[in-house]
Protein backbone atom coordinates (compact mmCIF):
# COMPACT_ATOMS: atom_id res chain seq x y z
CA UNK A 1 0.00 0.00 0.00
CA UNK A 2 1.34 3.43 -0.94
CA UNK A 3 1.63 6.36 1.40
CA UNK A 4 1.62 9.91 0.17
CA UNK A 5 2.39 13.37 1.40
CA UNK A 6 1.85 16.82 -0.02
CA UNK A 7 4.63 19.38 0.16
CA UNK A 8 4.30 22.81 -1.51
CA UNK A 9 1.80 21.55 -4.07
CA UNK A 10 3.80 18.45 -4.96
CA UNK A 11 2.65 14.95 -4.14
CA UNK A 12 5.27 12.45 -3.08
CA UNK A 13 4.37 8.80 -3.27
CA UNK A 14 6.43 6.29 -1.32
CA UNK A 15 5.92 2.79 0.02
CA UNK A 16 6.05 -0.84 -1.04
CA UNK A 17 4.14 -0.39 -4.29
CA UNK A 18 6.82 2.02 -5.54
CA UNK A 19 9.60 -0.43 -4.56
CA UNK A 20 11.44 2.23 -2.60
CA UNK A 21 11.56 4.67 -5.53
CA UNK A 22 10.24 8.14 -4.78
CA UNK A 23 8.05 9.53 -7.54
CA UNK A 24 7.24 13.23 -7.33
CA UNK A 25 4.29 14.55 -9.31
CA UNK A 26 2.93 18.08 -9.62
CA UNK A 27 -0.81 18.43 -10.33
CA UNK A 28 -1.15 20.99 -13.16
CA UNK A 29 -4.80 21.04 -14.27
CA UNK A 30 -8.01 19.12 -14.94
CA UNK A 31 -9.22 18.76 -18.54
CA UNK A 32 -12.94 18.69 -19.38
CA UNK A 33 -14.53 17.75 -22.73
CA UNK A 34 -17.11 20.28 -23.85
CA UNK A 35 -19.74 20.35 -26.59
CA UNK A 36 -19.48 24.11 -27.21
CA UNK A 37 -16.25 25.86 -26.24
CA UNK A 38 -17.67 29.41 -26.26
CA UNK A 39 -20.59 28.48 -23.99
CA UNK A 40 -18.27 26.62 -21.60
CA UNK A 41 -15.87 29.58 -21.42
CA UNK A 42 -18.76 31.96 -20.71
CA UNK A 43 -20.02 29.66 -17.92
CA UNK A 44 -16.67 29.30 -16.15
CA UNK A 45 -15.97 33.03 -16.47
CA UNK A 46 -19.30 33.63 -14.69
CA UNK A 47 -18.03 31.33 -11.95
CA UNK A 48 -15.01 33.65 -11.53
CA UNK A 49 -12.40 31.92 -13.71
CA UNK A 50 -10.15 33.98 -15.99
CA UNK A 51 -9.24 32.75 -19.48
CA UNK A 52 -5.47 32.46 -19.86
CA UNK A 53 -5.17 30.70 -23.22
CA UNK A 54 -7.14 29.55 -26.25
CA UNK A 55 -5.55 27.51 -29.00
CA UNK A 56 -6.33 25.30 -31.99
CA UNK A 57 -4.43 22.03 -32.39
CA UNK A 58 -4.59 19.06 -34.76
CA UNK A 59 -6.97 17.43 -32.25
CA UNK A 60 -9.39 20.33 -31.90
CA UNK A 61 -9.52 23.51 -29.83
CA UNK A 62 -8.93 24.13 -26.15
CA UNK A 63 -8.96 26.95 -23.62
CA UNK A 64 -7.35 27.18 -20.20
CA UNK A 65 -9.08 29.05 -17.41
CA UNK A 66 -7.72 29.79 -13.96
CA UNK A 67 -9.27 30.73 -10.66
CA UNK A 68 -7.47 33.99 -9.73
CA UNK A 69 -7.60 33.25 -6.01
CA UNK A 70 -6.36 29.68 -5.85
CA UNK A 71 -4.58 29.25 -9.18
CA UNK A 72 -6.66 26.09 -9.85
CA UNK A 73 -6.71 25.56 -13.62
CA UNK A 74 -9.19 23.83 -15.89
CA UNK A 75 -8.64 23.01 -19.54
CA UNK A 76 -11.77 22.99 -21.71
CA UNK A 77 -11.34 20.69 -24.73
CA UNK A 78 -13.50 20.64 -27.84
CA UNK A 79 -12.83 17.76 -30.26
CA UNK A 80 -14.81 17.98 -33.54
CA UNK A 81 -15.97 14.99 -35.59
CA UNK A 82 -12.99 13.70 -37.53
CA UNK A 83 -10.49 14.32 -34.72
CA UNK A 84 -8.60 11.15 -33.78
CA UNK A 85 -9.75 11.62 -30.16
CA UNK A 86 -13.38 12.50 -30.98
CA UNK A 87 -16.11 10.42 -29.43
CA UNK A 88 -19.76 11.36 -28.93
CA UNK A 89 -20.30 12.83 -25.47
CA UNK A 90 -22.73 11.20 -23.10
CA UNK A 91 -23.55 12.44 -19.62
CA UNK A 92 -20.68 11.39 -17.38
CA UNK A 93 -17.99 11.38 -20.10
CA UNK A 94 -17.02 15.04 -19.79
CA UNK A 95 -13.93 14.44 -17.65
CA UNK A 96 -11.21 14.41 -20.30
CA UNK A 97 -7.95 14.02 -18.38
CA UNK A 98 -5.74 15.12 -15.49
CA UNK A 99 -2.37 16.74 -16.25
CA UNK A 100 0.65 16.04 -14.04
CA UNK A 101 4.29 17.09 -14.13
CA UNK A 102 6.59 14.14 -13.44
CA UNK A 103 10.35 13.76 -13.28
CA UNK A 104 10.63 11.01 -15.91
CA UNK A 105 7.77 10.43 -18.36
CA UNK A 106 9.13 7.15 -19.71
CA UNK A 107 9.62 5.60 -16.26
CA UNK A 108 6.20 6.81 -15.10
CA UNK A 109 4.48 5.37 -18.20
CA UNK A 110 6.18 2.01 -17.62
CA UNK A 111 5.17 2.03 -13.96
CA UNK A 112 1.54 2.92 -14.71
CA UNK A 113 1.39 0.27 -17.45
CA UNK A 114 2.56 -2.37 -14.96
CA UNK A 115 -0.13 -1.10 -12.56
CA UNK A 116 -2.91 -1.75 -15.09
CA UNK A 117 -2.87 1.44 -17.15
CA UNK A 118 -3.27 1.51 -20.92
CA UNK A 119 -0.82 3.63 -22.93
CA UNK A 120 -2.85 5.99 -25.13
CA UNK A 121 0.02 8.11 -26.47
CA UNK A 122 3.58 6.86 -26.11
CA UNK A 123 6.24 9.21 -24.70
CA UNK A 124 7.27 11.84 -27.22
CA UNK A 125 9.29 15.06 -27.30
CA UNK A 126 7.38 18.35 -27.54
CA UNK A 127 7.30 21.99 -26.51
CA UNK A 128 5.22 22.54 -23.36
CA UNK A 129 3.86 25.91 -22.21
CA UNK A 130 2.81 26.17 -18.55
CA UNK A 131 0.38 28.94 -17.53
CA UNK A 132 0.02 30.11 -13.97
CA UNK A 133 -1.92 33.03 -12.57
CA UNK A 134 -3.02 34.20 -16.01
CA UNK A 135 0.38 34.37 -17.70
CA UNK A 136 2.99 32.13 -19.25
CA UNK A 137 4.82 30.79 -16.23
CA UNK A 138 7.30 28.53 -17.98
CA UNK A 139 8.11 27.15 -21.42
CA UNK A 140 9.79 23.79 -21.74
CA UNK A 141 11.37 23.83 -25.20
CA UNK A 142 12.45 20.19 -24.90
CA UNK A 143 9.59 18.70 -22.93
CA UNK A 144 8.38 15.13 -22.98
CA UNK A 145 4.75 14.01 -22.80
CA UNK A 146 2.55 10.89 -22.84
CA UNK A 147 -1.00 9.82 -22.03
CA UNK A 148 -1.99 6.76 -20.01
CA UNK A 149 -5.56 5.69 -19.17
CA UNK A 150 -6.25 4.39 -15.68
CA UNK A 151 -8.08 1.06 -15.23
CA UNK A 152 -11.43 2.89 -15.50
CA UNK A 153 -10.46 4.66 -18.72
CA UNK A 154 -9.69 8.14 -17.31
CA UNK A 155 -6.74 9.62 -19.18
CA UNK A 156 -3.69 10.98 -17.34
CA UNK A 157 -1.33 13.37 -19.15
CA UNK A 158 2.28 13.10 -18.00
CA UNK A 159 4.58 16.03 -18.71
CA UNK A 160 8.29 16.50 -17.97
CA UNK A 161 10.89 19.10 -18.70
CA UNK A 162 14.30 18.08 -20.03
CA UNK A 163 17.13 17.62 -17.54
CA UNK A 164 18.74 20.86 -18.78
CA UNK A 165 15.50 22.79 -18.13
CA UNK A 166 14.98 21.54 -14.57
CA UNK A 167 15.84 24.14 -12.02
Amino acid sequence: MSRGSVERGRIQMTGRSTKGVRMVIQPLYTGLRVRNLDKAIRFYKALGFRQTMRMRTVLGEFAQLEDPGSGFTIELNYYPRGSRVYEPLRKGTELDHFGFEVGDVDACVAKLYRAGGKVKSHPHNCKIIIHERGAVHDTWENGRAAYVADPDGIWIELLARSRSERG
